[in-house]
């Protein structure tokens, strides 16, 4: 009579024994926040991932190539720049004229632009990230598509030059 019960119980040990889990249970990735999403959307994974880029919290980012000592334009300044601006893709739409540098005034730029531009002081170069908010929005303007997210990349050499 023990011997049945001895068995059964074996048996019912091996039965629960192979309900466990067969691999250890692997960490989950950690939950993407809103920002970093709508990031991923505008400029793709690689770039949203880049720690080069200083993102803010608007959706612009900011990667300095050369930090300047000059002063930091402000709203109403012009600046003087040398500047290339293009689509994700890398098609070109805008750019200064080669030897020939353009005069903005700061305020007069698209959103995304004018706030990069508050960033560096003259004698910098670096790269901004315009989210389509930033940009042109849902408009289509020349070259660029509507909800376009642009790259410009900007050398600043002299805020409010002499005419």
């Amino acid at each position: 009579m023990k011997r049945p019960v001895i068995i059964a119980s074996f048996l019912v040990v091996l039965a629960l024994a192979g309900c466990g889990p067969k691999e250890p249970a692997q960490p989950e990735a950690p939950e993407k926040s809103v920002a970093e999403e709508r990031r991923e959307n505008w400029f793709g994974a690689k770039l949203a991932a880049d720690p080069t880029i200083q993102w803010r919290e608007s959706g612009l980012g900011i990667q300095v190539l050369k930090a300047g000592d000059g002063p930091l334009p402000q709203r109403t300044d012009k600046v003087r720049i040398n500047y290339v601006g293009r689509l994700l893709d890398g098609t070109e739409f805008d750019r200064s004229p080669a030897g020939k540098p353009a005069t903005f005034r700061v305020q007069e730029m698209v959103t995304g632009l004018a706030a990069g531009m508050s960033t560096v002081r003259a004698g910098g170069k670096s790269v901004f990230y315009i989210p389509p908010h930033l940009g042109y929005g849902g408009v289509r303007a020349g070259k660029i598509p509507p909800n376009s997210s642009l790259v410009f990349e900007v050398e600043l050499l002299e805020v409010n030059p002499k005419e």
